[in-house]
């Protein structure tokens, strides 16, 4: 590693908090993913996506170009996606997502009018896995705990009087 690398901040599918690793401006995805592998000792990580993307990053494309465009936490993730399923009230709807996928992006899909049709906007509700409220850009990967299918409850957001 040299003083020009490159200070990768990124989520990693399995773990609530972001990790960072420095990584050379010229390696690739591919380079980027085995430094994860090598550092967690975890052989299972195999794609990098970008925050509520669902493609995954080629290997081959440089780790710098991911940082070029607006900030967008990366997610380093295992194969496949995740099945969601979101309970509200006597009602549940399912999908699955990338590992990359925001609660935000969770929140949209089920409250829209193809899903649970609830009035108001993402900003009105919010997701609990159990009694832990998950904050709007947690990304689903950080809270599947690895596993490859989640219940969320979805919830009113309670605002404060005053």
């Amino acid at each position: 590693m040299t003083s020009q690398d490159l200070e990768v901040v990124f989520a990693l599918e399995g773990e609530r908090n972001p990790r960072s690793l420095k990584a050379h401006p010229d390696s690739s995805v591919a380079d980027f993913i085995a430094l994860v592998v090598k550092d967690t000792g975890r052989e299972e990580f195999v794609e990098v996506l970008i925050e509520d993307e669902e493609v995954v990053v080629p290997g081959e494309k440089p780790i710098r170009e991911l940082f070029e465009a607006d900030f967008k936490l990366i997610h380093v993730a295992t194969k496949g996606e995740i099945k969601v399923t979101v309970q509200y009230s006597t009602r549940a709807v399912s999908h699955h997502f990338r590992p990359s996928a925001t609660m935000e992006k969770i929140i949209r899909w089920a409250i829209s009018p193809k899903e649970l049709n609830l009035e108001g906007g993402p900003e009105d509700f919010q997701l609990k896995d159990g009694n832990d409220v998950l904050p709007a850009d947690v990304h689903l990967g950080q809270v599947a705990k690895g596993h490859k299918h989640v219940t969320l409850t979805l919830v009113f957001k309670v605002k404060p009087q005053g």
